[in-house]
């Protein structure tokens, strides 16, 4: 007759025990990180060297563009690079000949000054004719002007030149500018060949077969990478003592008998509601509280662990919160301080 209630009493103090320490829900889902494969250049396809559903690695050719226009360019780049290098050596050697044409210039302004002199004193004591005086002061003036033009056609190559006539080519920047445009074409030509930028599984890549033509940055398949976690959704009520780091038991659907464990990574910032594309307007008066869900990030790892776990799967999470109830953390602490001060007895005998 006793048996019943002392059952019924045992299970009540346990469940009054260990009720708040482990959370529990079934909203519960495998996720994957997911990559949107496209390119950096629009282009014409000419293979496609995967199929779908096919696990790929790193650094894994996942289809080609047609390099044909890619490498025009880089030859036409590389003429315009040439063409700049030349324009520079000439820059050079007409700077060069315009300081030689200074100087002589310069040399004749120098004679045609003390001629003008000359004739000058000549004029005044009547000795020179006039027409003479006029030719040579005409001859400087041809001179000075001369001397400017010179000088300021030296100066505009030089400014070209950036202010230093020694300059070496290449660190011109009209030579710069053409090196740019001959490397961007080669990033361009490298660009022609897709590569997988992770390990993972790519999907829906019938979307892109030979002589399709797809644009920069557009998605043209997905592929799901290796790194998967668990997303559950809890109840608001039990998130009061979930924090990061906390231990979980994790079932899979499709996996049942498989042994699964992970630990809290995070918790979302907002509930779903938050994140929804139309937020509930909840200033009106038909009001009515809904019990809100937190997303909860969890790791996943399996026993065994080649398990293949597909984004999507359902699954079942519990949660130890380490919680106890006051009263069995109080009895829990009496005999850890009873234990430890008897542990110290026998030490010290």
């Amino acid at each position: 007759m006793l048996a019943g209630p002392l059952v019924v009493l045992i299970a009540a103090t346990w469940w009054y025990l260990t009720s708040g320490r482990y959370v529990s829900t079934d909203d519960a889902y495998i996720q994957a990180a997911r990559t949107m494969i496209s390119t950096d250049v629009a282009g014409r396809v000419v293979a496609v060297e995967i199929g779908d559903n096919q696990r790929v690695t790193k650094g894994q050719v996942l289809f080609r563009l047609d390099d044909r226009p890619f490498r025009i360019a880089i030859e036409e780049a590389k003429a315009m690079l040439a063409a700049a290098r030349l324009q520079i050596e000439a820059m050079k050697a007409t700077y060069r000949q315009k300081l030689a044409e200074l100087r002589a210039a310069q040399d004749t302004l120098t004679y045609q000054q003390r001629e003008f002199e000359r004739q000058r004193q000549l004029a005044a004591s009547g000795v020179a004719a006039r027409a003479t005086y006029d030719q040579v002061q005409n001859a400087q003036q041809q001179a000075e002007h001369k001397v400017t033009s010179t000088q300021s056609d030296a100066n505009n190559i030089l400014a070209q030149l950036g202010g230093d006539a020694n300059i070496a080519t290449d660190q011109h920047p009209t030579v710069q500018r053409a090196q740019a445009a001959l490397d961007k074409a080669e990033l361009d030509l490298s660009y022609a060949v897709v590569k997988a930028p992770e390990n993972g599984i790519v999907t829906k890549v019938e979307q892109v077969q030979p002589g399709s033509y797809v644009t920069a940055s557009t998605p043209v398949f997905s592929m799901m990478s290796n790194r998967i976690w668990v997303e559950a959704n809890f109840k608001e009520t039990e998130l009061t003592y979930m924090r990061q780091g906390q231990d979980a038991t994790i079932e899979i659907d499709t996996y049942p008998e498989a042994q699964c464990h992970g630990n809290v990574v995070s918790l979302s910032p907002g509930t779903g509601l938050t994140f929804s594309l139309l937020p509930p307007e909840n200033a009106t008066g038909n009001w009515v509280k809904v019990v809100q869900r937190l997303p909860v990030r969890l790791s996943l790892e399996c026993t065994p662990s080649d398990l293949p776990l597909h984004a999507g799967l359902s699954a079942t999470v519990e949660i130890d919160t380490n919680h106890r109830r006051p009263w069995l953390a109080w009895v829990q602490r009496t005999a850890d301080r009873l234990f430890g001060t008897a542990q110290a007895g026998e030490t010290r005998h």
